[in-house]
């Protein structure tokens, strides 16, 4: 396990303007938390180095660049094996549409988040990407009817 970061109360300020909106300055960071910008730009390189800061990303609306469909798909594999996992792993690394997968616990092996044009673009991802790999013996799709919350800030403590 990871030894985790020892957060100070400067550092849980910086990073909560930044998650905000990372595209502050320094300088503006500093001014809206009450500090100096040597002492965040400090900090930040800190968390960086640590990291407790991965990057910097932007967030674009899906929506409005046509993806309308969010799909929650559990799929499940025929074996266990080093060669099937390889094979799953690397399928999903060339799947576009996939932004987030998980390996789980419970009836399912992994969870997938998928974004799709519409029902049939989904139906087209479904039965050439994953129905036809010999590995997959089970998918169960959950379609997003209404985003309540989606964010990738953390709490910080």
């Amino acid at each position: 396990m990871k030894e985790t970061f020892n957060m100070t109360a400067l550092d849980s300020r910086i990073l909560d303007a930044m998650q905000a909106d990372s595209r502050l300055s320094n300088q503006e960071i500093a001014t809206k938390i009450g500090s100096s910008p040597s002492s965040v730009w400090r900090r930040v390189r800190v968390m960086e180095q640590a990291g407790v800061i991965n990057g910097f990303h932007l967030s674009v609306s899906a929506e409005m660049l046509g993806w309308s469909e969010t799909v929650l798909v559990h799929v499940s594999l025929n074996t266990h094996s080093e060669q099937t996992t390889r094979a799953f792993t690397e399928l999903i690394a060339e799947s576009p549409e996939v932004l987030e997968c998980y390996a789980v616990t419970g009836d399912h092996d992994y969870l997938l988040k998928v974004l799709a044009t519409d029902m049939r673009a989904y139906y087209r991802f479904l039965e050439g990407r994953l129905m036809s790999r010999e590995f997959i013996s089970r998918t169960s799709s959950t379609v997003v009817m209404s985003k309540i919350k989606e964010t990738s800030e953390v709490p910080v403590k």
